[in-house]
């Protein structure tokens, strides 16, 4: 007999041996099958899975060739780490900076500024309007901030304070057209 923990209500859910675990969880309907789903065997034999201590450190001695690869591989791992923990808390102090912290569309991690972008009049063919008099909505030049996600490498434009004020003063006048 197992033991699902659904993530986001924290509900039991038993499952019998032999049988399908469940997809959805009855209580709240999210996915189980998911990222952060925890299961846990009840009913094991403890003996299994306790290891003599004896009998593990005969197999350590035993296998010393594997332990010095081992040992390498752990060195690596400790650079990789402690090179992603220096990543981390780059992007968390570069984060701090910011004004304006965008959440990223695909994976919702925080996104850092990478620098400001202008758009030339030759780079952008505006779209006119019949609504605003023919006029185009956004006329260039015109900057852009440029965001870029520390974890999936997308990148988000946004128009920038300046040009946002001009663009919701020529959308919000009454007549469209604007004054000469």
């Amino acid at each position: 007999m197992a033991v699902i923990i659904c993530p986001w209500c924290q509900s039991e859910l038993i499952q019998e041996e032999g049988q399908e675990p469940d997809e959805f969880c009855p209580v709240c309907d999210n996915e189980l099958k998911g990222y952060r789903t925890l299961q846990i065997g009840l009913g094991a034999d403890e003996e299994e899975e306790e290891v003599d201590e004896e009998d593990e450190d005969d197999y350590d001695r035993a296998d010393g060739d594997e332990d010095e690869l081992a040992w390498g591989r752990e060195g690596d791992l400790t650079e990789k780490n402690e090179a992603l923990l220096r990543y981390e808390e780059t992007v968390e102090a570069l984060l701090d900076e910011q004004d304006l912290v965008p959440e990223c569309p695909q994976c919702r991690e925080y996104m850092v500024e990478a620098g400001r972008q202008i758009v030339p009049a030759e780079a952008f063919e505006p779209r006119k309007a019949e609504r605003i008099g023919g006029k185009a909505v956004l006329a260039a030049p015109f900057g852009v901030h440029v965001y870029l996600c520390p974890s999936c490498f997308t990148m988000l434009h946004t128009l920038s304070d300046a040009d946002r004020s001009r663009v919701a003063q020529k959308l919000s006048r009454e007549d469209g057209v604007e004054d000469v």
